[in-house]
């Protein structure tokens, strides 16, 4: 496991379990997410096996979005004990899982090298 994914498995271990339902509601509606127990459930067995995509995805979609950054941080401050922690709980897991993301990624400079 990197550290990338040592950090996001241990920001997402501080928040509610499964059986938490209403706080995921909350998040699944502030995220405008139309399924959020049953994705992370899912991700989170895949990444047991190693394979941390889809949880740093599903952290990118429902807490990587601006426009919805206000209602999510209202949502988790209730759980982490205020907006400040909050906001940087939600900056840390978006940076954490998109480093994730660009590892998974094929070689940026073969890219970066394709397009010029």
């Amino acid at each position: 496991m990197t550290n990338d994914e040592q950090q996001l498995a241990a920001l997402l271990n501080t928040l509610p379990g499964r059986d938490e339902a209403d706080f995921w509601r909350g998040v699944k509606a502030a995220a405008g997410l139309s399924r959020i127990r049953a994705t992370m459930s899912a991700a989170v067995r895949e990444a047991e096996e190693g394979v941390f995509g889809s949880l740093a995805g599903l952290v990118l979609d429902a807490f990587g979005q601006d426009a919805r950054h206000k209602a999510l941080t209202d949502v988790l401050a209730g759980h982490l004990g205020g907006t400040l922690q909050a906001r940087g709980w939600i900056a840390d897991a978006v940076t954490a899982a998109g480093r994730i993301k660009r590892a998974s990624t094929a070689d940026p400079l073969e890219t970066l090298a394709k397009k010029w």
